[in-house]
């Protein structure tokens, strides 16, 4: 799940990201080009759900991807809630945030 939200007080887009608590993995990051493609960690909260808050600036696209950490490999994947994907530089697709 991603919730958008136009903050009125400031001009900031606040970006939730969720994942459910039955989703598997030791840990979950966001890759995002509004953070240079550096990994954020998602927080595991006490109901088990993976969650992440962030803040950009309102009227551009953003491009992201999660990382999942299992105990032996990880893996990336595209959140189905984003607005659309991208092909990337590695033959891949990022999901895509309009904001």
């Amino acid at each position: 799940m991603i919730k958008k939200q136009q903050l009125k007080t400031r001009k900031v887009c606040k970006l939730t990201f969720e994942l459910p608590a039955d989703f598997e993995a030791k840990a979950v990051h966001l890759h995002a080009d509004f953070n240079d493609w550096q990994p954020v960690p998602f927080e595991r909260l006490k109901n088990g759900k993976w969650k992440l808050v962030q803040e950009v600036k309102p009227g551009q696209d953003y491009q992201f991807r999660y990382r999942v950490v299992h105990d032996d490999y990880d893996n990336y994947f595209n959140d189905e809630a984003a607005d659309y994907t991208v092909a990337n530089d590695q033959g891949t697709e990022n999901a895509v945030l309009s904001c």
